[in-house]
């Protein structure tokens, strides 16, 4: 793990005691007590990587503080600003990603041969114990493509009532207009921002996409790879989740996409064995993705019903803003 440099240390440690403050509501005076953050000492990759997964969690928490009821339309300069600085630097989105909640958040631990695979997951969005299986299933998933059955490590209820909200991005429910970046002019952009800036404030609000595993580099380069191709609509959803990687990684799959021509080879030649282990690819995807579908029925749809006061916001949503 990065250590942080001095500028950091401040918020490094209120988000290490964070979960306490989110429960008594008092995240957001903690946070707008702390002192400005001197980009110019975060210097190297691994740093920058670090200050924009801790200034995430830390602005996911100032937003939903007081939950899905009443999440905070503003996001302080104090906290904006650096996180806008390092978005732009990295490629990525001023907004708590994949990339933080478990690309660089949880790392593999030495096991024993035929043992399953531990973690050491650094952060947590809050208290909830259910994120360690979350974060670290999926972390388990972009190393191996695990069996996704460890999902029955997760409580649904929890997932649904007390997490989700963390994951769902200033894109839809009850923060659909976007959220106010203060102190950021409205001519400074990542490039990722969904449709124009909008509202009477100035500056004005600003909408992005939530965490989610789409903006894995894993599935949408097996994607490019294999050659699979989707429906217009979906395509494009999958094109701008890219905006959320880093852009050493969007440049990886774009390369995939417009050179590696693999399903052409494949078609070309007169091979009955490589057309079959093609297939086989193809079908160990399409099972993939019909789990996931199955996943999300268990963690939002068949909540959603159970639980109505919470369902109007953001039962019709996957994590992330994905359609269901």
């Amino acid at each position: 793990m990065t250590k942080p440099p001095a500028t950091l240390v401040p918020y490094k440690k209120l988000l290490e005691h964070s979960h306490q403050l989110l429960l008594d509501g008092k995240i957001r005076e903690a946070i707008e007590k702390l002192p400005q953050l001197d980009m110019s000492q975060v210097t190297t990759h691994e740093e920058k990587r670090l200050a924009h997964k801790i200034l995430a969690f830390l602005t996911a928490q100032y937003v939903w503080q007081d939950g899905d009821k009443n999440p905070a339309e503003i996001l302080p300069a104090v906290i904006a600003i650096p996180l806008m600085e390092v978005s732009i630097e990295l490629g990525c989105q001023p907004i708590l990603g994949h990339i933080d909640l478990v690309l660089s958040n949880c790392f593999p631990e030495k096991t024993q041969l035929l043992q399953r695979q531990s973690f050491y997951t650094e952060f947590l969005p809050s208290g909830q114990e259910n994120w360690y299986p979350f974060i670290e299933i999926t972390a388990d998933i972009e190393l191996t493509f695990c069996d996704i059955a460890k999902v029955e490590e997760l409580d649904p209820k929890a997932f649904y009532c007390e997490m989700r909200q963390f994951l769902s991005g200033w894109s839809h429910g009850k923060i659909s207009k976007g959220l106010v970046y203060e102190g950021v002019p409205d001519s400074v952009l990542t490039g990722g921002e969904s449709g124009s800036l909008s509202g009477d404030t100035l500056p004005k609000k600003r909408i992005y996409l939530g965490a989610s595993a789409g903006q894995s580099i894993s599935l949408q380069s097996l994607d490019a790879f294999l050659g699979i191709e989707h429906f217009e609509d979906t395509e494009a959803f999958f094109t701008n989740l890219r905006h959320y990687m880093i852009t050493e990684h969007r440049r990886f799959i774009e390369d995939l996409k417009k050179h590696v021509h693999l399903r052409d080879f494949i078609e070309s030649v007169n091979s009955v064995e490589l057309k079959k282990a093609y297939n086989s690819c193809l079908k160990a995807m399409l099972l993939f993705r019909h789990e996931h579908v199955n996943i999300v029925t268990k963690f939002i749809l068949e909540p959603s019903a159970m639980f109505t006061a919470n369902a109007e916001s953001l039962k019709s949503q996957g994590t992330g803003g994905s359609g269901m």
